[in-house]
């Protein structure tokens, strides 16, 4: 079993094509674009669910979100996060329990972050959002090219900037990302329908609806039964830079519905079922106060705290707990490089 201790992993980043990868392991990497760990640990924040400039609605919002104590609150929100991962796996980022992860790099934007966590480096060139190619090789690469996972890698993310992050021109892994239209023959009907939709929306965009994503990525699942996802949901940050908390609040708690119906759904395949771990985290934090946590970046206090939530077969039934040091995004490469390699 994992328990996660990074500085003894025996695992080292630099040896993707040795030994140790066990084909039967699966791995789900999932993001939720810029969500906070107030909300993780704490559910609803009820200074800005009061807060007429960024909740229209309080009173229908406090009887989804709301409650008397922070556990009741945290479990309104994301149920599966809270009566599944928290009882069966673990979870990292409590800063008001001593538990610390950040992002390592000095950015906090998301372009800097998801770079961190796929490569497990810091890059400074990497400083913005710009849609350049990232000439940096990820985790999903690394793995694709192993004869263990060749082929059995894919990325599906709600964002538009993911076919720069991960180079999409150079990369050989399956990406489909914003507006990409699935073009793989004999489409099922779900995904025609998914090309439609997204093919419909009238207001022009960055960010596809995570419905969808997560709709195009189950249908990948069923065809292909691909080993290794990288699982990017965008809603919670095209939210939040909107200063619309209620919208916030709803995006979470839906990519936490979708989790939890994926999990469930893969548990019914025999190629998934107690073979598979999901790793689930952000790519950055926001501002830490009521005036300032729609924004985040270099200069924005609580940008670079993050968090963590692991679920799976090796992953031991600790709950909310404290690492044996300070973890970073770019740890997130190792720990799943561990997670494939046990027997």
């Amino acid at each position: 079993m994992i328990i996660l201790m990074l500085s003894s992993l025996s695992v080292r980043t630099n040896e993707y094509t040795v030994r140790s990868l066990n084909a039967e392991n699966k791995i789900f990497i999932i993001t939720l674009d810029g969500f906070r760990w107030q909300e993780i640990f704490g559910g609803a924040d009820s200074a800005l669910l009061n807060n007429s400039t960024y909740t229209s609605n309080a009173a229908v919002l406090n009887e989804l979100y709301g409650g008397q104590t922070t556990e009741e609150r945290r479990k309104k929100l994301m149920p599966f996060l809270w009566n599944i991962v928290a009882q069966q796996g673990e979870i990292y980022g409590n800063r008001k329990k001593g538990s610390f992860m950040n992002v390592a790099n000095p950015f906090a934007l998301s372009y800097p972050g998801y770079n961190e966590l796929l490569t497990g480096s810091i890059d400074i060139s990497i400083f913005n959002n710009g849609k350049t190619p990232n000439h940096n090789s990820t985790l999903l690469d690394a793995l694709n090219a192993t004869a263990t996972y060749r082929g059995k890698v894919a990325a599906f993310a709600s964002w538009d900037a993911f076919p720069f992050i991960l180079n999409k021109e150079k990369s050989s892994v399956f990406i489909n990302s914003g507006f990409d239209e699935l073009t793989e023959n004999n489409l099922s009907a779900n995904e025609t329908l998914i090309n439609s939709m997204q093919n419909e929306a009238d207001d022009p965009k960055t960010t596809r609806y995570d419905e969808l994503t997560y709709l195009a990525c189950r249908e990948y699942i069923q065809k292909k039964k691909p080993s290794v996802v990288f699982l990017s949901f965008g809603g919670t940050d095209e939210a939040a830079h909107q200063k619309k908390y209620d919208q916030y609040l709803q995006q979470a708690a839906n990519a936490d519905r979708m989790i939890g119906e994926l999990w469930q759904y893969l548990q019914t395949l025999p190629e998934y079922k107690d073979k598979t771990t999901f790793l689930i985290t952000t790519d950055h934090g926001r501002g830490a106060s009521t005036g300032n946590w729609y924004t985040h970046g270099i200069l924005v206090d609580g940008s670079s705290q993050t968090w963590m939530a692991l679920l799976g077969p090796t992953i031991p039934q600790l709950g909310e707990r404290r690492a044996s040091r300070q973890l970073y995004l770019k740890n997130v490469k190792e720990l799943a490089m561990k997670i494939l390699a046990q027997p």
